[in-house]
């Protein structure tokens, strides 16, 4: 049989390999994923008139829109969206707020200053219009918002050797967005597919209530299924952290559960959270309590931390979930902070949570004795649709190079670092346990052992790897019964 011989619908399945291809040599942007075209598709656009055809559809799935600082570099992207062929094959566009920078120097930003300033203002009319340009693409599903790393809060530092992406411009690039989107619901006379997906990279961890009051936010998540959020926040690793002290640290979590997410809880089927830093207990407190969502199918958790016996029940009551992920996730057994620390932060939360041990200069040291043999069996027992469960401890970066992993991206195991330590005076607060399990915790006992720290994970061995298998092989049966 030749080549011209093989059915269309066969090469397109082919094509959609070659999609998913990652060289060696992608290029210093790695981690743009799909915005990145594989060399073999470019080659198989020459080949003949309809393997450009299909190619062309899986080139252009997904497009980015990026930039250097200045608006010469915006020209590439409005020949692509105003391409009839890319028209048509565009399901996914990616917006970057600046262009990324090499992997690993994130703070070495490519942006001119002036023009970084001028978009402080909401003044890039450049930009904008590029943006705009998303309105040319009728078959669009998903929009992805991409910010950098760095992160400037309300109490900016005196000295920042870094450039950072601040608030302001952040904001002006999600309206921008919002307001492209509503666009191209009202166009007239054109077949439109609706975007059911948004992602935003790098959400800096700062309340946007009026934004959420506008009737152009509320037009445009009405129509989202999808959300996948990953959260930034400003820190500073060559100085005590007194970051963790600032307002947005104990107001965000917050926020996030008791209005950003239920304006989209009615309609989601898939959620997808993760935190720069473990999230979830302290300072800002998470428990997702009054949280419902009716539809939801796929939930992915990544660096949450569990440190109340009741965190966990927002998760258990949502019945519908067929896949849960979760990336990172841990129970904080151990805790060390300072009267001073409750009073920063605003009522800390530390129900649960028993005394241990007096550190001397204030410093107090508080258990939680809270286990994941406990978690798993909740999940097992109250989640009775579930048919996938994913429990990974990869880092980041170290999932398929992407900040927002997919279940794809997870395998299935239990870390030895499932239990983590806080303590207020350390860079970083969270001090994750060694690969086998032991923290480096002074008990201030008397006993050799208690006073060489301790290994949560060893303690808790036999029970959590009992319900851990007992929830795999319940999921996998019931995968089973349903194929």
């Amino acid at each position: 049989m030749g080549i011209n011989s093989i059915p269309t619908e066969v090469l397109d399945l082919i094509f959609d390999c070659l999609e998913k291809e990652k060289p060696d040599n992608m290029n210093r942007y790695g981690h743009l994923g799909a915005a990145v075209r594989p060399e073999s598709l470019r080659n198989a656009r020459l080949v003949c008139r309809q393997w450009n055809a299909l190619a062309t559809k899986h080139l252009f799935r997904t497009i980015a829109l990026m930039h250097n600082g200045n608006d010469k570099a915006f020209d590439t992207w409005k020949q692509i969206v105003n391409s009839p062929a890319v028209q048509q094959a565009a399901r996914e566009a990616e917006v970057y707020s600046v262009r990324p920078p090499p992997r690993g120097y994130y703070r070495q930003l490519e942006r001119d200053y002036d023009t970084w300033c001028s978009w402080d203002l909401g003044d890039w009319p450049e930009f904008v219009t590029a943006i705009q340009g998303l309105g040319n693409l009728p078959n669009l599903r998903a929009v992805n918002i991409r910010f950098t790393e760095g992160c400037e809060g309300v109490e900016k530092s005196d000295y920042r050797e870094e450039i950072v992406e601040t608030f302001s411009t952040r904001m002006h690039t999600i309206e921008n967005v919002f307001k492209a989107i509503q666009r191209r619901k009202s166009r007239a006379n054109q077949v439109i597919t609706p975007i059911t997906s948004l992602t935003i990279e790098n959400l800096q961890n700062m309340p946007f209530t009026e934004f959420l009051e506008t009737g152009l936010f509320r037009s445009v998540i009405e129509d989202i299924t999808e959300l996948r959020l990953s959260v930034a926040q400003e820190d500073h690793d060559d100085g005590p952290d007194y970051d963790l002290y600032y307002d947005e640290r104990f107001t965000f979590e917050p926020w996030l559960q008791e209005e950003f997410l239920p304006c989209f809880a009615s309609r989601l089927t898939s959620l997808n959270i993760t935190f720069g830093e473990c999230w979830g207990v302290a300072p800002g407190y998470f428990d997702g309590k009054g949280l419902h969502f009716p539809n939801l199918k796929t939930l992915i958790l990544g660096e949450y931390v569990i440190g109340h016996h009741d965190q966990f029940d927002w998760v258990l009551t949502q019945t519908t979930l067929e896949t849960l992920c979760l990336n990172r996730c841990m129970i904080v057994s151990y805790l060390e902070y300072t009267s001073d620390d409750i009073e920063k932060w605003d009522d800390l939360t530390t129900h649960d949570w028993k005394f241990v041990a007096g550190q001397g200069g204030g410093w107090t040291l508080h258990k939680f004795d809270g286990v994941w043999e406990v978690v798993f069996d909740a999940i097992r027992t109250r989640l009775p649709n579930l048919v996938q469960f994913r429990m990974d401890h990869a880092k980041l970066n170290d999932v398929a190079d992407r900040g927002l992993p997919s279940v794809d991206d997870m395998d299935c195991c239990l870390s030895a670092k499932r239990y983590v330590h806080f303590s207020s005076g350390t860079i970083p607060p969270w001090l994750e346990s060694n690969s086998d399990g032991h923290m480096d915790i002074e008990l201030g006992g008397e006993d050799e052992a208690e006073c060489s720290g301790v290994n949560r994970a060893m303690e808790t061995q036999e029970g959590d790897m009992r319900a851990f298998k007992e929830l795999v092989q319940a999921v996998e049966e019931r995968a089973r019964r349903r194929l």
